[in-house]
Order: structure tokens, then C-alpha cells, then sequence
């Protein structure tokens, strides 16, 4: 629609309605459209930055019925939720975060239609009504379980609100035939006392943590909670330009296993460190190949040695030494020995030089505790820098370890802030196994 036609849309609401609207441009939410029982707004900035290159934009339609709820919302105050696709209210004294089911089902659902609330105890928001507006259609089954904790603190799952659904969707509920519309999806409410946005997130993931585990080990429902689409790290660089558009009969042999590793690390594109893990796995089968390789080559160099005596003690000695280390030699050495081996330095060299993420691995770089890449170091080799990052990337996804020796580099979770920012080292991993592969092919 045109400005003019928005702008005469616009005089058609009521006081209240205009004023819910005025309150979404805050948010840089614009008034796009509006029909018979529904209105329809730009989407919230955080939920399009990366979406536009893997999907069409959508907008957010609402029923008009729930602006006046929309308005009290955003009159009362709320921020958007700092990293999850939620809101907070500190006014309000509430936190609320969209529910996914990880298995994209409806089981989930399902099943907490049917559950019950095990605590009989009321509370104050039910005694005196002041539960949070949610988007219920009156012709739809939906949940809506409110969970007591203490005096000052409660839960529910219900669906979501119309200033968290405003602000959290990208618009795949769209106003159907006959005005019918599908579920707005859930949200977990968090009640608290009033306080600051940072605390209240704080006190509200550690509750809502505890709800799901024990919501998946008790009664076998499964959600996660989501993120902001515009913090999960900029996929694009998973969109590599193809090579060549001719498709030919494979001439690289290729182990299954490898090949099911290697294809399975590009599909988990939900679970950045699982994807780095899997193609790490196929470095981590070539490490014992590559050491004895480079043993072998080392013992053959000292017996075609012309000096070599056989009868010599130290001769011997030193070809004892060979073998020894290479068993002895720890995974990190080993992981330096694959490289040193298998990849070839120029690919690496062009790797940081076309690469745009180059910062990612400098000091200042997204992922902590582990080692900078510097391809202008002399003192340090692209390869061994490489390979010592790498291997502290692994250590980190795969030691989760309570212990004050790790507090400088905790685990790297499946999600957060860093996973997000992963991508460039999967990248990194992706050229690290297909240069072994290749290597694997070239020496049969």
C-alpha cells in the first residue's frame, strides 16, 4: 500500500488503535496493511537482518480485535529480550520467550494440551486477573497452563502475546480464508518482581532452563527456547560459489563414513558446533594415517642415508626415537603432523586472503580462549596456527568440564552468542577436510 493509503487507513482507528500503532514505530514496526478484522505490520528489525537471503520477507498480521491488549502492552513498557526472541516487561514484572519445538512437530503441543498443573496452590495473578493478554481464538484448542511457584514468582505456557507475537514473528500466520486464523504459536511467562531488564532475563533463564529439562525428563516434552534470527551469525558464508555447473561421474573415492560425516556436518545448520564436530571427525580418522606416514618417511630418509650403520647404536637409536614419538605424540601434535601432511599451504593461504571474516580470527575475534590466526606471523606457521585453533575449538565443545583450570574458556554451547558466531571456523574446518579427503584420494 501507498503512504497516502496507509496514512487514510489509519484515521479509519479507533483512539486506541492509533495509539498501539504509534507505539510499534518505536520499534521501527510500520502499519503495512489492514482488512476486515486484521492489520498487518513490517516485520521487527531483528527478525530480517540474515533471514532475507534464506527466505521471502513476510509481514506480522494480527486480528484488529487485539490492538486495545497490544497498546496496554507497549504502554506498560517493554524492551526486547537482549538475545531471545522474547520480550521483558520490568514494569510489568514479567518475561516472556517463544517456545520451539526442536523435532518442527506438533507433539510437543500436543501433549501440554493435555497435561495438568501439579500444584493446586492459586496465586495472586489468578486470584486478581492480571494475567498477561495472550492470542487465543475461541474456535481453537490451545494451551494455557499457569504454573505457582512462590509469592512472587510464576510461570505459564500459554500462547503468545500480541506485543511478543508482534515483535517475535515473521509473519507465517497469515489472515486465511473466511478470516480464520491459524495458532500464533506458544511463549513461556516468566511473573517476577519488578526489576531491571538484565536481572529479570537472568532470574528467568535459570527458571525456564529448569522447566525444560525437567519438562523433557518428566513428561517427555521437548521445546528449546529460540534466538533472535538476526544473532545466529551470518550464514551466508555457507553459500559458496559452485565451481562449475558440470555434473560428472565421481573420480574421488570416498569412504561412506567420510562422506556421511562430511554431508552431515552442511545439513546441521541449527547446531554450529555439531556441524564444526562432524567435519573435525574426519581430520580426527586421518590423524594416525598422517603420523605413521610422516614416520615412515623419516625412517626410510635415515636407512637411504649413506652414513647409516646398522651396527651403530645411535643409528639405531635414532630410528627407535622416530617410532616412539610418533606413538606417543599427543592429539594436538598429531592434529599439527594432518596439516603439515595433507593440506596444502597454498589453500590455506588463499583461504585468509579471500576470506572477508578475516578479523574473526584475530584478537579481537567473536570466539574466546583459543588461539588468533595470524598469516603474517613469522614466528608461528599458518599451518601450526591453524591447527592449534582448531583443536581449541574442539576442546571446548567437547570439555565440559566444571573446573576452575577451564574458567577462562568455558564450554561452547550449542547455542549463544558464540555458536552463532562459528560459522568462518566451520568454513575454516570444511576446507581443513576436504583438503584430507583429496590427500587420501591422491595417495591411493
Amino acid at each position: 500500500m501507498s503512504d497516502e493509503e496507509i496514512s487514510s487507513l489509519i484515521h479509519e482507528f479507533d483512539a486506541i488503535e492509533e495509539e498501539a500503532i504509534r507505539l510499534l514505530s518505536n520499534f521501527k514496526i510500520s502499519l503495512r496493511d489492514a482488512g476486515d478484522g486484521y492489520v498487518t505490520f513490517t516485520p521487527y528489525e531483528k527478525m530480517t537482518s540474515r533471514r532475507e537471503n534464506q527466505m521471502a520477507r513476510f509481514d506480522v498480521s494480527l486480528p484488529r480485535k487485539f490492538l486495545p491488549h497490544l497498546r496496554d502492552q507497549l504502554h506498560s513498557g517493554i524492551v526486547p529480550h537482549s538475545s531471545l526472541r522474547g520480550i521483558v516487561a520490568p514494569a510489568a514484572g514479567y518475561v516472556e520467550m517463544i517456545l520451539q519445538d526442536p523435532r518442527l512437530s506438533s507433539s510437543g503441543t500436543v501433549r501440554l494440551r493435555r497435561a495438568t498443573v501439579s500444584s493446586e496452590t492459586t496465586c495472586r495473578h489468578i486470584e486478581e486477573g492480571v494475567r498477561i493478554p495472550t492470542l487465543k481464538r475461541e474456535d481453537h484448542v490451545h494451551t494455557d497452563l499457569h504454573i505457582p511457584g512462590n509469592e512472587t514468582t510464576c510461570l505459564e505456557i500459554s500462547p503468545a502475546s500480541p506485543a511478543c507475537y508482534t515483535l517475535t514473528s515473521y509473519g507465517r500466520y497469515a489472515p486465511r480464508e473466511g478470516n480464520r486464523w491459524g495458532a500464533f504459536g506458544l511463549t513461556v511467562k516468566v511473573y517476577l518482581e519488578s526489576d531491571k531488564p538484565d536481572r529479570m532475563e537472568k532470574a528467568a533463564g535459570e527458571i525456564v532452563s529448569s522447566l525444560l529439562y525437567e519438562l523433557d525428563v518428566r513428561n517427555a516434552i521437548r521445546f528449546h527456547i529460540d534466538r533472535w534470527i538476526s544473532e545466529r551469525g551470518d550464514r551466508r558464508i555457507l553459500q559458496r560459489r559452485a565451481a562449475t555447473s558440470a555434473i560428472r561421474f565421481p573420480e574421488i573415492s570416498i569412504k561412506p563414513e567420510m562422506a556421511t560425516l562430511f554431508g552431515f556436518a552442511a545439513s546441521a545448520i541449527d547446531n554450529p558446533p555439531l556441524a564444526f564436530l562432524s567435519y573435525y571427525q574426519i581430520l580426527e580418522h586421518n590423524l594416525a594415517s598422517a603420523v605413521k606416514r610422516q614416520a615412515l618417511r623419516k625412517i626410510r630418509k635415515e636407512l637411504s642415508d649413506p652414513l647409516f650403520n646398522g651396527s651403530n647404536r645411535d643409528d639405531l637409536l635414532r630410528i627407535f626415537m622416530i617410532g616412539e614419538r610418533s606413538t606417543h605424540m599427543s592429539e594436538a601434535a598429531q592434529l599439527r603432523t594432518l596439516i603439515d601432511e595433507c593440506v596444502r599451504p597454498e589453500a590455506l593461504a588463499d583461504f585468509f586472503t579471500a576470506d572477508e571474516h578475516l578479523s574473526h580470527f584475530g584478537k579481537k575475534g567473536p570466539i574466546a580462549g583459543v588461539e588468533t590466526v595470524n598469516p603474517s606471523n613469522p614466528q608461528v606457521s599458518l599451518a601450526s596456527q591453524v591447527a592449534d585453533r582448531v583443536y581449541g575449538i574442539r576442546n571446548r565443545i567437547v570439555h565440559a568440564k566444571d573446573d576452575p583450570r577451564f574458567g577462562e574458556a568455558p564450554p561452547l554451547l550449542p547455542e549463544g552468542p558464540e555458536a552463532d558466531a562459528l560459522w568462518p571456523d566451520i568454513m575454516l574446518a570444511r576446507l581443513l577436510a576436504t583438503e584430507v579427503i583429496l590427500d587420501g584420494h591422491a595417495g591411493t
